[in-house]
């Protein structure tokens, strides 16, 4: 979607370059630019009052513990709403109607017509109706033991059987919508779940071809339009078209059995690479506490607050909770959410007909949209660079002096073509789940003119623990405790990090941390101690200033650009069983989208597959040897049922061991990760550079 715009034509800079030096002579001379009445939108002051040198507090009595630097009152460490009359998510919902005034709720467009909206009132009726389905025509029991599926992308009808199930303390799970069969299935089993709701006829047939692995399953909602007669029969299965289970509850209207704070809300399973899936229980509270700490640190200090007048385009899985948290938040402002077509490819087209205001983000989105403009700077002369770092110098001095704008000279020269692909209006964003370099969030942040904030969290703490704060504009850390949050380091001795050199591993505590994994209590006692810290496994620096910058991981577990979490460590148990391979070491980058493997190959193996003589030293720097040896690691990997992921995609060839003499093994003959890093990252970075993916 970044690719369609392009350099300024050279013509525009003989026609602007005069006017463009009287301006600034007097631009330069101004005090700071105020904000023009009625156009708030367009450009926000930032809270430059924020303390940014202390950004996190140690609690008194509670050495080595933090909270988020916001809250100076001694007696508050954490926040668990940010409305005395808000504790469960109906309760958000309910704000959400009174602060929009019954305006519109969710939005969607049909082909390339416009977005089409439904008022909050219609989304209670409807929710409303569909609870009532669920007890009186599905047989569901209401309470907090009774699950239902949802196994569809994002619509109004997801949101919608969400709060349905909230109105009588059902539990939701969503299921990603990429998952295969056997994912699924094992979802559906563990959960016990008797409803599930899909978006299309694929996912019916799916489900009941997997019917023996089911049991539990008795009814399948399909979303999709399908005619009565073109749904799938089968004896132990029902299924049922959304229209009609909506007229199910229209006419058998139930009294509501609302959740306590304490209920479970949601069960969100990880989608790790190792082992089956695990369900994380969240509760009604763990999202309101999360809620709360968006809305302290967004909306307390924000010009214009998130309200009615703002509008999000929903894309990310509805099943992660960074979606969920975006979702609740526009909810408790009585803002609108607009949802993409389903087609990724056409999220294009879908924000320049939504024009959203907020905009959550993956980093390789905005990774993407970096190198576009980096692509497009490179064909750009001599001259048209020179006035692009002009005009993006300027835009970073005003946004570093308290402004981020999209009406500036230089959004309305250079920028507003970019700002449009997103739509044109969009004000604020928010990127986690993965590393962000500083200079692509810089880029953004002057480029956009949009607020960016960037965060760091985890499923199993609802999904942020740490963010940074409005008026922020130094990437290469992912802010302070929020205010839901305390956060502690410890000793990861291993490693060599120490809690006294403010490094270890980052331990969170607070109301929105989960009470553990479902059915799967062993596995909750290695994630959660006994004070009630939640283990994290990142190793994290907290700087000076009281932010956090994640700098490792404990067991090496990390994410490349996709989101996809791999496991380095269980990769290269399967490559070490090669013939040609002594060790290996396995790496990535999170801002990249593949793996690199260092191989110290078996000297008689190459030796023989070269047949020319050379030395190991010399094969070890022909290309043609290091192909040899992916070749021979793919396969094996194929064999042992790696994903794609997890194979490799380019091999360093090492001729000298990795020895404890050498820095790199520990004295058990361990891999020190650490250090291999260090020493193969220029070589890593160079096939980065040369083979983008």
């Amino acid at each position: 979607m970044w690719d369609q715009f392009g350099p300024l034509s050279g013509t525009i800079y003989a026609v602007i370059g005069a006017s463009l030096f009287v301006f600034f002579s007097v631009w330069r001379r101004r005090k700071a630019i105020e904000p023009p009445m009625g156009a708030s939108i367009q450009r926000q002051s930032l809270p430059l009052r924020l303390n940014f040198e202390r950004q996190s507090i140690e609690l008194e009595g509670q050495p080595g513990v933090f909270k988020c630097g916001y809250l100076t009152d001694d007696h508050v460490e954490t926040v668990e709403t940010a409305y005395p009359e808000v504790h469960t998510l109906y309760d958000v919902f309910l704000r959400g109607i009174d602060k929009s005034e019954n305006g519109d709720c969710l939005g969607r467009r049909h082909g390339d017509g416009p977005y089409k909206w439904i008022p909050y009132s219609d989304v209670f009726r409807q929710s409303r109706d569909i609870g009532a389905a669920l007890i009186t025509k599905l047989g569901l029991k209401p309470g907090n033991e009774t699950n239902v599926g949802i196994y569809a992308r994002n619509s109004p009808e997801w949101f919608v059987t969400a709060l349905g199930c909230i109105q009588h303390s059902i539990v939701v799970v969503p299921l990603y919508d990429t998952l295969g069969a056997e994912a699924a299935s094992y979802i559906i089993q563990q959960a016990d779940i008797e409803v599930i709701i899909v978006d299309n006829l694929d996912k019916v047939k799916k489900l009941l071809e997997s019917g023996e692995s089911i049991p539990s399953l008795k009814h399948v909602v399909v979303i999709d339009p399908i005619k009565q007669e073109d749904l799938p029969k089968q004896d132990d299965v029902t299924v049922y078209t959304f229209q009609e289970v909506l007229g199910f509850g229209q006419l058998n209207s139930q009294p509501m059995h609302l959740p306590t704070k304490k209920d479970t809300y949601i069960i969100c399973y990880t989608s790790g690479t190792t082992g089956t899936p695990k369900g994380v229980v969240l509760s009604h509270q763990n999202v309101v506490a999360n809620l709360a700490a968006f809305e302290l640190m967004v909306g307390n200090f924000l010009e214009q607050k998130i309200g009615k007048g703002d509008t999000i385009i929903s894309y990310l899985p509805l099943s992660h909770m960074f979606e969920q948290v975006c979702h609740w938040a526009m909810m408790q402002t009585g803002a609108r959410i607009g949802y993409f077509r389903g087609n990724i490819n056409q999220l294009n087209d879908d924000l320049q007909a939504l024009h959203p205001t907020i905009f959550p983000v993956v980093p390789r989105l905005l990774n993407r949209f970096y190198d576009a403009i980096q692509a497009n700077l490179r064909k750009t002369g001599a001259v048209g660079k020179a006035f692009f770092n002009f005009a993006y110098s300027r835009k970073l001095a005003m946004l570093k002096n308290g402004i981020s704008t999209r009406d500036s000279i230089w959004d309305k020269m250079i920028f507003k073509k970019i700002q449009d692909q997103i739509g044109g209006s969009v004000r604020l964003m928010a990127t986690g789940s993965a590393p962000i370099s500083a200079e692509v969030l810089e880029t953004c942040r002057v480029a956009l003119g949009a607020i960016i904030f960037e965060g760091y969290g985890q499923t199993e703490c609802t999904a942020l623990a740490t963010n940074t704060w409005p008026g922020e504009f130094e990437g290469g850390h992912t802010g302070g405790p929020a205010p839901c949050t305390l956060i502690k380091l410890e000793d990861v001795p291993e490693l060599n990090y120490f809690a006294a050199e403010r490094k270890g591993e980052v331990l969170i505590k607070g109301p929105h941390v989960t009470t553990g994994y479902y059915k799967e209590p062993e596995k909750t006692a290695e994630i959660i101690d006994a004070d009630g810290f939640l283990h994290t496994g990142d190793i994290g620096y907290l700087r000076p200033n009281g932010t956090l910058k994640i700098i490792d991981r404990k067991k090496h577990i990390f994410k490349l650009a996709q989101g996809e979490y791999v496991a380095p460590e269980k990769i290269e148990n399967v490559y070490t069983r090669v013939g040609c391979v002594q060790q290996v070491f396995v790496d990535g980058d999170s801002l990249e989208r593949y793996l690199i493997a260092v191989v110290v190959p078996e000297t008689k193996p190459l030796l023989e597959w070269d047949g020319r003589k050379r030395n190991i030293q010399e094969i070890c720097k022909d290309p043609k040897a290091a192909e040899f040896v992916l070749k021979e690691l793919v396969k094996i990997g194929k064999e042992n049922k790696l994903n794609s992921i997890e194979q490799v995609k380019h091999v360093v060839l090492e001729a000298d061991p990795f020895s404890v003499e050498n820095g790199l093994l520990t004295p058990t003959l361990k891999a020190k990760r650490p250090q291999l890093r260090i020493k193969y990252m220029p070589q890593m970075k160079e096939i980065y550079k040369n083979n983008p993916l």
